[in-house]
């Protein structure tokens, strides 16, 4: 070949290169020069609503008050914390401290070994359970209660059915309501120095029990924790029964809890 073929060849080969870097530009893009091709758009995304908890109410049971007559006239009845055993005095007992505070016309009834189920004596023999103490007092017309305290349960633990407790003890209230219509009622539980009142938590529950079937505001001494391993001691008198400071500290926390009660 003679060096005019060798250009004649090299500049076909440039024109080739060139034609088909053309092409390649059109078809990398097809709208013409100077023509943006589009960007493709990406959809928003919208987040997915996320659910709220639903707030669930975990506010406790209200409990139930009550109000007071215009002239109240007060019988508190229990067992024998009530008649003020281990104060030294009965006058020292709570119940008659609590009488002093409030100021009410009161009446006491106090009988050691007695309660809502139980009847007093070795073996439940005396009759002393507090609906048929209630119908006692309920014979005699000369007094009329229109607030009644009922203090118990601590004699109530030798009884092994628990739901014979809360029976009775909703069937007591009951009772009282019968036979002084519109009486108001309160019911404070089992209390003991340590560590008796830890023996009690099965006979409070269901005293508890009772006095919320019956819809009875209920004082729980033992849940508040009124006698501690720390106070116990100084207000212990024999084990079972509190001293007259250990009397007179239940009177201030009952009177702490009426005060709410009553409002």
């Amino acid at each position: 070949m003679t060096k005019r073929d060798w250009i004649k060849y090299a500049a076909l080969f440039v024109l080739a290169v060139a034609a088909f870097g053309v092409a390649a530009l059109a078809l990398m893009n097809p709208r013409g020069a100077g023509e943006s091709a589009p960007v493709a758009s990406i959809p928003a995304v919208t987040p997915a609503a996320t659910a709220t908890p639903t707030a669930t109410s975990s506010a406790p049971v209200r409990q139930p008050t009550i109000e007071l007559p215009a002239e109240p006239v007060l019988l508190i009845l229990g067992d024998s914390y009530t008649a003020g055993d281990g104060a030294g005095r009965p006058d020292q007992g709570w119940a008659n401290l609590v009488a002093r505070q409030l100021r009410y016309p009161t009446t006491i009834d106090g009988a050691g070994g007695t309660g809502f189920a139980w009847g007093g004596g070795a073996q439940d023999e005396l009759d002393g359970e507090y609906e048929t103490r209630l119908r006692q007092l309920a014979a005699g017309p000369a007094f009329v209660p229109n607030v009644l305290i009922l203090q118990g349960g601590q004699n109530d633990a030798q009884i092994q059915d628990a739901d014979e407790v809360r029976t009775a003890t909703t069937q007591t209230i009951e009772a009282a309501r019968r036979f002084w219509p519109g009486i108001q009622v309160v019911v404070l539980g089992p209390s003991a120095p340590q560590p008796l009142s830890e023996d009690l938590r099965t006979v409070n529950a269901a005293v508890r029990a009772g006095a919320e079937a019956a819809n009875a505001p209920f004082i729980d001494a033992i849940e508040a924790g009124w006698f501690t391993a720390g106070n116990s001691p100084g207000f212990d008198f024999d084990g079972a029964h509190p001293n007259a400071a250990g009397h007179a500290h239940i009177a201030e926390k009952f009177l702490e809890a009426w005060d709410a009660l009553v409002g």
